[in-house]
């Protein structure tokens, strides 16, 4: 799976070493990458499109709701389209099918409780796919779900409870580093 020399690249392209090397693997992967960001951008467009909706017709209940069924149906969807493995994830998982991939794992840990403008995405190289992951800062129509436990709403605090018993995605303020998108891109042949 995550091999020392996907290690090896991983740690020279988070690092931003600017030589020959460097240039040519990210040339090589920069397909990859770009499809991942488009991915990215799709996935949150959609999801803030249902959210913004759900709470404007229906209040942060409703949004509550279409977000725990819109976000894992929208992913599936970019799997079977775009023929990419997506997905999100937080050093504070609400959903514990959320765990981050293995290649991501430590960067996830070593990130957690920054502000999300502090944090660098990751590219690694996993041999045949590439691995993006990029940071998902806290908005503040976030807060509503995933800010301090003394300002959710005991109506919000009651469905969380019931959607999610382990949730740990709570207590983050706006510009927190709130979890990660990644994407596992087949590289093209």
């Amino acid at each position: 799976m995550f091999n020392t020399l996907g290690a090896l690249l991983a740690l020279l392209l988070a690092a931003g070493g600017q030589d020959e090397s460097h240039d040519r693997a990210m040339a090589e992967l920069k397909p990859a990458v770009e499809k991942a960001d488009k991915v990215f951008a799709e996935l949150r467009q959609a999801l803030l499109t249902r959210l913004t909706a759900e709470l404007t017709q229906g209040g942060a209940l409703t949004a509550l709701s279409a977000c725990h069924d819109a976000a894992p149906e929208i992913t599936r969807r970019v799997l079977i389209t775009e023929g990419i493995e997506v997905g999100r994830t937080s050093h504070r998982l609400r959903n514990i099918h959320n765990r981050p991939p293995e290649w991501a794992a430590d960067h996830v840990a070593d990130a957690a409780g920054r502000p999300a403008a502090d944090v660098q995405p990751l590219i690694v190289d996993l041999g045949d796919r590439v691995g993006v992951l990029r940071p998902i800062p806290t908005l503040a129509m976030c807060t509503t779900c995933h800010g301090p436990d003394d300002r959710i709403s005991p109506d919000i605090q009651e469905t969380l409870t019931a959607l999610y018993p382990d949730d740990r995605a709570t207590g983050f303020s706006e510009g927190d580093l709130r979890g990660w998108m990644w994407a596992e891109v087949p590289k093209p042949r």
